[in-house]
């Protein structure tokens, strides 16, 4: 690249009676090795200006223009790195010929050479371009940025939305929560209620149970005990009879006794040959007192029959001795009270 230049150079310097046209038109074809060519020069001479700062600080005499060249090539060098120290080193192995920079800006307003103004403004332009690159770049990397914020901004307020929904949905899942608890505590109340009713109708319907029982019992005794009444009725109805009965009997023996004073030792057959002598009055007596018992309380009419029957015989013709047999059998199934 410096040998290109120093080619353009002595090109230059041998086409110095050509036109401004031809010389125009031969920068712009080779405009990007004059752009490399014063891209080379330029970081050249800030590695200059920064030696020459550093001669200056060595002699305690610092200036205005040291630091701004300072500054200058500090930022240049945070953006280039180590090839702008690369570049400056064989920058002033190669343009060590040079004047001063004094000499050199002397010279420059001295002359006032074309080509000189022409470098100036070609260095202008390039300083352009890349203060315009960098503007370019920065202005993407700004617009990146404000992408990649608004992208957070959405991402922040869809996030913020989705946290509102989500204590929505946590405060709706708490309030159903609670309900269901509530609800779990009635169940359990109702259902220790329940317990408890189930646990009384059980005792109710053993109590329903008893007494049915009792009530069941009862009639049967209510029963038992009307039977029982009605046969001690008829016990009684039956004792007054046989009391009736006997006293009709007892009359009517003391009559029959008194008339048949006369005729003792003399037996009375039965008109349908039932007895015939006073040895057959066991087997006699205990056939009326079966017919008696099957005739159920119509003995009196019966029983005077039966009477005129009986042969009597002993007991000086009195006829008692049969008559306390007949009552000694067990007619009736209860006993008087």
């Amino acid at each position: 690249m410096k040998l290109l230049g120093l080619n353009l150079i002595g090109e230059g310097n041998d086409s110095a009676d050509d036109s401004f046209a031809k010389r125009a038109d031969c920068y712009y074809q080779q405009r990007p090795q004059l752009i490399a060519l014063l891209q080379d020069l330029y970081n050249s001479y800030l590695s200059l200006a920064d030696r020459y700062c550093q001669s200056l600080a060595k002699t305690h005499h610092h200036s205005a223009l040291s630091i701004h060249f300072a500054d200058i090539h500090r930022e240049d060098l945070d953006r280039g790195g180590d090839n702008a120290i690369d570049s400056s080193d064989d920058a002033e192995s190669s343009l060590s010929y040079q004047p001063p920079l004094g000499q050199f800006h002397h010279h420059q307003a001295k002359a006032g050479d074309p080509d000189m103004i022409i470098a100036d403004l070609v260095m202008k332009t390039v300083e352009c371009d890349m203060i315009l690159d960098e503007l370019e770049q920065l202005e993407r990397r700004g617009v990146e940025s404000s992408r990649k914020m608004e992208l957070q901004r959405s991402l922040l307020d869809v996030l913020e939305a989705e946290r509102l929904i989500l204590l929505n949905e946590n405060a709706r899942l708490g309030y159903q929560v609670s309900e269901l608890v509530e609800e779990n505590q009635g169940l359990a109340s109702e259902s220790t209620f329940m317990k408890r009713k189930a646990a009384d109708l059980a005792r109710c319907l053993l109590k329903m149970r008893e007494d049915h029982r009792v009530f069941v019992l009862s009639r049967k005794l209510e029963e038992l005990q009307g039977q029982i009444q009605g046969l001690e009725k008829r016990n009684r109805e039956y004792y007054e009879q046989l009391v009736k009965h006997d006293e009709v009997e007892k009359k009517r023996n003391n009559n029959s006794a008194k008339k048949v004073k006369g005729f003792k030792g003399c037996c009375f057959q039965v008109h349908d040959g039932v007895f015939a002598s006073s040895s057959s009055s066991s087997s006699s007596s205990s056939s009326s007192a079966a017919w008696f018992s099957s005739s159920g309380g119509s003995a009196g009419g019966n029983f005077a029959g039966v009477k005129k029957k009986i042969v009597q015989h002993g007991n000086n013709g009195s006829g008692k001795g049969l008559l306390e047999r007949f009552k000694k059998f067990e007619i009736f199934p209860c006993g008087p009270h």
